[in-house]
């Protein structure tokens, strides 16, 4: 199946209470030393993620994909730049600008329903944009880079933290299980890391960084496994009872 935005639209809204639950950083979590909680790695994910962008107060942002906040009201706080978030989902602009007035960073933060793949900013716009753990749902990250690059500055950084694939094709089970994964999550593809840094350079950017943090990461993989598995019944269900019902039955 190819995921249209309109499905990506209702997945989040499907799913705001469970994403609710895992906080305004709706991302995997880094896992080191400094953490013991999933919120505490899902903020030391963002410092690392700072860290290797090189934020500073004077930066102007462009957060692709800004969720309910999370990044943008992290940056603005942290650093003090002015942060622009977009999203294709008209209720986490409504989420975003609500968090962003409780932590008192509305002045340095706004967010737009907007396609990252096709914005109305001006061209050199912004210092940095970045891109954290939803790029995977870009229908085309070639897309996302290039319009990446005509919105940044003649010194701008791009940063993209996300999961990538491991390899350009999968065969039999691998491409099943690969399949699955996707379809679960509403994502239509992943690039390899080759893949994304190719389009990158021809897009005109030099790469000064990649790391590969599944070791990091793969912590909140498994702690993902044991939240969900209470829910497994509810959604057996559902399948369940949806497709015992004609269409015609649904509004």
């Amino acid at each position: 199946m190819r995921w249209k935005k309109k499905d990506i639209i209702k997945y989040y809204k499907d799913n705001e209470f469970a994403y609710g639950l895992w906080g305004k950083n709706m991302h995997y979590g880094y896992w080191d030393e400094t953490t013991k909680t999933q919120r505490q790695a899902s903020v030391r994910f963002n410092e690392v993620v700072a860290d290797t962008a090189r934020v500073c107060s004077d930066d102007t942002v462009l957060d692709a994909g800004c969720g309910v906040g999370g990044c943008s009201i992290f940056l603005a706080k942290k650093f003090g730049c002015k942060v622009t978030g977009v999203t294709i989902c008209p209720r986490q602009v409504k989420l975003a600008r609500a968090n962003a007035e409780k932590e008192d960073v509305a002045h340095l933060c706004e967010f737009h329903e907007m396609d990252y793949e096709h914005t109305s900013f001006e061209d050199k716009s912004f210092s940095l944009v970045w891109g954290f753990e939803s790029i995977c749902y870009a229908e085309s990250k070639e897309q996302f880079v290039k319009e990446s690059s005509r919105v940044l500055r003649d010194d701008g950084r791009l940063v993209v933290a996300d999961g990538y694939a491991s390899r350009e094709q999968y065969a039999e089970r691998d491409k099943k299980l690969m399949q699955r994964w996707c379809d679960g999550w509403f994502v239509n593809h992943l690039n390899t890391p080759g893949q994304f840094a190719r389009f990158a350079g021809n897009a005109g950017f030099r790469l000064t960084d990649y790391r590969d943090v599944t070791p990091q990461v793969k912590k909140t993989s498994r702690l993902m496994f044991y939240v969900s598995l209470p829910f497994l019944p509810l959604h057996l269900l559902d399948k369940l009872v949806f497709f015992q019902h004609p269409p015609d039955a649904w509004v």
